[in-house]
């Protein structure tokens, strides 16, 4: 006859509200970005709208991330391969593009800059929490 297992299987950990909200923040700055820079963009080059679509994934993965509640692991990912987006769009904008306005470079600069900040920032927050939670295990550990 079976038994019962003596510890119960842990609950699997949850995005933190601010880290849905960091996600908030970057999804703001992507909206702004498809509507100043990559709408125009794709007018100019409408054979680059492949090399767009992980960009736009991610965009989607990031809406599901700050309107629902995602495991923090799947967040990692997302929030890993942003990062690589971020270094990716950046570098397919400045080798395509002819000649950009010097607005379109501010904005692009800030866009970059922010879209990174915003990136190690959320990993930077889920790292503490886990620090955090296998700190109190330990403690917990200790004092048993």
């Amino acid at each position: 006859m079976p038994h019962a297992h003596a510890h119960p299987i842990p609950s699997p950990k949850m995005l933190s509200p601010l880290g849905r909200g960091i996600g908030a923040l970057q999804l703001a700055k992507e909206t702004a970005t498809i509507v100043l820079l990559g709408i125009p963009f794709l007018l100019d080059r409408p054979l680059l709208v492949l090399a767009t679509l992980p960009g736009l994934v991610l965009y989607l993965f990031r809406g599901v991330m700050v309107f629902s509640n995602m495991r923090r692991r799947a967040a990692v990912s997302i929030w890993v391969f942003t990062l690589l987006d971020e270094l990716w769009g950046l570098a397919l904008y400045l080798r395509t593009v002819d000649a950009p306005k010097l607005q379109q470079l501010r904005y692009v600069n800030w866009s970059y800059r922010l879209g990174l900040v915003f990136s190690l920032a959320a990993l930077a927050e889920i790292g503490y929490r886990r620090y955090r939670e296998r700190a109190h295990l330990r403690a917990l550990l200790k004092a048993a």
